[in-house]
């Protein structure tokens, strides 16, 4: 979707989220909207409000948008967990509300653990088995999920919430800082970005999640060294 559009489904979305609940505390973006949104062709929103209501009434408030609208709701004070919570960590942008509320419900939780990482390789597997030659963006998407799962592991190994790619890769030992920039400029930058596909896709795509999962357990492995 365009710029524009973007910000008009945007504003739509929350105006009809705040009406049916006056209790909302934050809305939060992520997902393809987020990191990629050209390609994007929904919404996906974290709620968060003090008091929860059926899930249905959100749902029904955003189901006459002009593009597909995806609610999680999610209680203040109660603690997000699992692929979402991984997914709002690296891509969330808060579009309304207290940023304070975000925090509370991602708090304590193992920021952008290495099995969720591991997870987001599952998920390039399933992008790259939809894609067909005629619509390179889920080619594109599975290689950038690749490099999201290495993205998840270096947050995972900092500690951290810090998501941008180069302060990542600047945070990093040497050695595995070297490694994340290689993944940054092949996989996000000339694969993604650039459309710079390979002429043999699919075998370079499992050339590459074999480098990624290296870099994901060689982290976790250091990790653990670490915490002796």
């Amino acid at each position: 979707m365009t710029r524009s559009q973007l910000k008009t489904y945007l504003a739509q979305a929350i105006e009809a989220l705040l009406k049916v609940d006056k209790n909302i505390r934050a809305i939060v973006l992520f997902g393809s909207a987020v990191y990629a949104p050209k390609l994007a062709c929904d919404l996906d929103f974290l709620v968060i409000t003090e008091r929860k209501k059926p899930w249905c009434r959100y749902f029904d408030a955003v189901g006459d948008l002009p593009v597909w609208v995806d609610v999680i709701v999610q209680q203040r004070g109660e603690k997000l967990t699992g692929p979402v919570a991984a997914g709002v960590m690296a891509f969330g942008r808060l579009v309304w509300g207290d940023v304070n509320a975000v925090r509370e419900v991602l708090n304590e939780m193992a920021v952008s653990a290495f099995d969720e990482a591991r997870h987001r390789l599952v998920e390039a597997d399933r992008l790259l088995a939809i894609a067909t030659p005629e619509f390179t963006g889920h080619y594109r998407d599975a290689f950038n999920a690749l490099f999201d799962a290495a993205r998840m592991a270096a947050m995972a190994y900092l500690n951290t919430e810090e998501s941008r790619r180069g302060e990542l890769r600047r945070q990093l030992p040497r050695r595995f800082g070297r490694r994340f920039r290689r993944i940054i400029d092949q996989l996000h930058v000339a694969y993604f970005y650039h459309v710079r596909l390979p002429t043999d896709i699919e075998g370079s795509f499992r050339r590459w999640r074999r480098i990624v999962g290296r870099f994901i357990n060689d982290l976790e492995s250091a990790k653990q060294r670490e915490q002796g």
